[in-house]
C-alpha cells in the first residue's frame, strides 16, 4: 500500500441519486427521490462510517411512485409523502457540506457513471428552471476508472451484469442491501473507491459537463422505439439535454472547477440552452411529443406538433 493516496483532494464524496421511474418507459420526467453520500477521507485513508448523508425527496410532477419504482428501490409511498421537496433537500445537503467543512475545490464527487450528474441532476434543476450548481459540473466516474484498470479495458470480461456486481466479484467485496437504494450503493462504492486507491491507482475528476460536444453535430436517426430502449433513449437525451458530459483529460480544481471547458464560462452563465446545437432535427423525427422534454421546457408545445 502506498504511503499516500494518489488523489488531489482532501475528501471524496461518493454520491448516488435515485429517481422516479416507470417500467419500460424512458420518456419519463424523472425526479430525484433519494440523495445519499458516503465520505472517504484521503489523508487518513478512512471511510467515515460516522459521516453520511441520506435523505428522501418528495417528487412534484408524479408524487405517487409507480409500483415498479417502489419495488425496485424499496422506497414506499409513506416515506415519500413525508419527505421534503428537492429544493429543501438540496439546501439541507449544502448545509451538511458546510457543517462538516467540505469546501468547494477540496473535495470531488465519485459516482457510478455519468447518469447521476449529466441526466438526473441536470434534469432536476431544469425542472426547477435553475442552473445546475458548480459542484455538480465535474465528477469521477468510477465505471471509467475501473474499466481502464482492466486488461484490454473490457468490462465484459468481468462476471456480473452491473458495475456493483462486477466490482464485487473482481475485488471480492461483498455487497449488502439493495443495489437500487442510494445509501446502500454509495456505501459499497466507497469501499470500491478505497480499494482502488489502496492499490496505488489514481482517483480524480475524469468527466465534466460542457455546453458543446462535437458528436452532437452528427445527425441522429432516432429509433422509433426509443422510449422503451435504454440505449436509444440515452442517444436522444444526449441531444435533448443542454449540457453534455465529456471526458476531462486534465483537471485542476483552481482552473476548472465549475467552469465549462468549451466556452470557459462559469456554471451560472453557461447553461447550454443558447447552444447552436439545439436538436430541431431530432424533434422533427419524433412520432409524438416527448414528455421528458416538455416537462423541463426543453421544447415548446408548437415545436413538438
Amino acid at each position: 500500500m502506498a504511503n499516500r493516496y494518489r488523489c488531489p483532494f482532501q475528501n471524496l464524496l461518493i454520491l448516488d441519486f435515485k429517481t422516479t421511474s416507470e417500467e419500460n418507459n424512458f420518456d419519463f420526467p424523472t425526479e430525484i427521490i433519494q440523495i445519499s453520500a458516503s465520505v472517504l477521507n484521503i489523508r487518513d485513508k478512512l471511510i467515515r462510517e460516522d459521516l453520511t448523508f441520506n435523505t428522501f425527496v418528495r417528487p412534484v410532477i408524479n408524487p405517487v411512485l409507480s409500483e415498479y419504482c417502489s419495488r425496485l428501490t424499496g422506497i414506499d409511498q409513506d416515506t415519500i409523502n413525508s419527505a421534503d421537496t428537492f429544493p429543501v433537500v438540496y439546501n439541507q445537503f449544502v448545509a451538511w457540506l458546510r457543517e462538516h467543512n467540505f469546501q468547494e475545490r477540496t473535495y470531488a464527487f465519485v459516482c457510478e457513471n455519468n447518469q447521476n450528474f449529466w441526466r438526473f441532476a441536470q434534469y432536476q434543476f431544469l425542472l426547477l428552471d435553475q442552473a445546475i450548481p458548480a459542484m455538480f459540473r465535474q465528477w469521477c466516474s468510477l465505471e471509467h476508472v475501473f474499466e481502464n484498470l482492466l486488461p484490454q479495458r473490457n468490462l465484459n470480461n468481468v462476471p456480473g451484469e452491473t458495475l456493483v456486481e462486477k466490482t464485487s466479484n473482481h475485488y471480492n467485496i461483498e455487497f449488502t442491501g439493495n443495489e437500487h437504494n442510494a445509501m446502500d450503493k454509495s456505501s459499497f462504492l466507497a469501499k470500491v473507491t478505497k480499494r482502488i486507491l489502496d492499490d496505488n491507482n489514481l482517483i480524480t475528476v475524469n468527466h465534466d459537463l460542457r455546453c458543446f460536444a462535437g458528436k452532437r453535430n452528427i445527425p441522429l436517426d432516432v429509433d422509433p422505439n426509443w422510449k422503451t430502449s435504454f440505449q436509444s433513449a440515452m442517444l436522444v437525451f444526449e441531444r435533448m439535454l443542454p449540457l453534455v458530459f465529456s471526458y476531462a483529460v486534465v483537471y485542476f480544481p483552481e482552473d476548472h472547477y465549475g467552469k465549462c471547458r468549451f466556452c470557459q464560462r462559469l456554471s451560472d452563465v453557461c447553461n447550454g440552452l443558447d447552444s447552436e446545437q439545439y436538436p430541431d432535427d431530432l424533434f422533427e423525427q419524433l412520432a409524438e411529443p416527448s414528455v421528458f422534454a416538455m416537462a423541463a421546457r426543453l421544447v415548446d408545445d408548437d415545436d413538438e406538433e
